[in-house]
């Protein structure tokens, strides 16, 4: 380990350059579930304040027309066997076991009409689902990122949007985790090495100006 901060470490070592949003966006909400937000669950992380922001931002979207999906985990039976090793990994995923209404969407953040639910078993939107295949047929060049938990489903879906030709644009205020030391460490790793994080109030802007441009 070098003997400086992180920051200047990084710099360093080549780190931290950046990729510039397109004029395609298109906005995934990952796992807005009430297991998130309810006290009563095992899984509450305490994140109403990126509950609250992912709202803002899906309003914006809709504002400006791009295609918003929503991610949902879902597995038909008590065993997770369409969730493999991480089923097995993760005992918590239990609440999203068909009939468990931990899996419910979260208040305010049920799909409206018009907008794309994709099922998944694994933490990327893109692993195991034809999620990647819809977004190429929409011409998409950018994904903008919200949801849960930053740690663990937003960065995996950051990381496989990078790999499959899309700049990703985690929104800061709209993504959450159970604790602010993953939660940040890993917004600091997404900003180095695999998309952009912005500010709600950025990405707001962004869109606002997508939707004057003529089509």
């Amino acid at each position: 380990m070098r003997g400086e901060t992180l920051a200047d470490d990084y710099a360093h070592a080549g780190f931290g350059g950046s990729l510039v949003p397109g004029v395609r966006p298109a906005l995934v909400l990952i796992d807005p579930a009430r297991a998130y937000v309810d006290p009563a669950s095992s899984l509450y992380a305490g994140v109403e304040s990126s509950q609250a922001a992912m709202v803002e931002l899906r309003e914006a979207a809709r504002a400006a027309g791009i295609p918003v999906y929503l991610t949902r985990v879902l597995y038909d039976d008590p065993e997770g066997n369409l969730g493999g090793l991480f089923f097995r990994k993760v005992p918590a995923l239990l609440a999203f076991v068909a009939g468990n209404p931990l899996g419910d969407w979260a208040e305010g953040l049920e799909p409206g009409p018009g907008e794309t639910v994709v099922t998944k078993h694994y933490p990327s939107a893109f692993a195991g689902t034809s999620f990647a295949a819809s977004l190429a047929a929409k011409r998409i060049d950018t994904l903008l990122i919200a949801g849960w938990s930053t740690s663990g489903c937003v960065r995996a879906t950051a990381l496989d949007a990078l790999q499959s030709g899309f700049v990703p644009v985690v929104v800061r205020e709209a993504v959450g985790d159970r604790h602010s030391e993953p939660h940040e460490s890993n917004l600091r790793d997404i900003q180095a090495k695999i998309g952009e994080v912005r500010q709600l109030a950025w990405v707001r802007d962004y869109l606002a100006g997508l939707a004057q441009q003529p089509h």
